[in-house]
């Protein structure tokens, strides 16, 4: 007659036990499946965006640099956010930079060279993510 009383306390013991367990587990395996969605997400948003401003600079010519300009200054406000690699941000901005003073300096500027440089530095970002 004792013995049923400690089963029966034993048992809900038990029983509660495994549910704050799987709760737990729950709740833990929740934050974990977020995280790896959350850098799932943002890398794929990088790939994206780098894709797109890695097209806007391969096709950019001299007449359609204004327009190039604007497209590529969108793009670049996008990745600065999405990143926090600071030699790609500053490669960026001193991308826009010299994409901004590229009218005035046209002669002393090799945009070729530039692209390509920026477009190392995206392959490198890439190859980290």
């Amino acid at each position: 007659m004792i013995a049923l009383p400690a089963i029966n306390t034993l048992a809900s013991n038990a029983l509660v036990g495994t549910i704050a367990t799987k709760l737990i587990d729950s709740v833990i395996s929740s934050k974990i499946s977020q995280k790896q969605d959350s850098k799932k997400w943002l890398r794929e948003k990088k790939l994206n965006t780098f894709s797109i401003l890695s097209d806007e600079i391969v096709t950019m010519t001299c007449e359609n640099l204004s327009e190039k300009k604007v497209a590529i200054r969108s793009i670049i406000s996008k990745l600065v956010l999405l990143t926090n690699e600071k030699e790609l941000i500053n490669t960026l901005n001193n991308y826009m930079f010299i994409l901004e003073e590229y009218e005035c300096y046209k002669d002393e500027i090799d945009m070729k060279s530039i692209n390509t440089q920026l477009i190392n530095t995206i392959r490198k970002s890439i190859n980290n993510l």
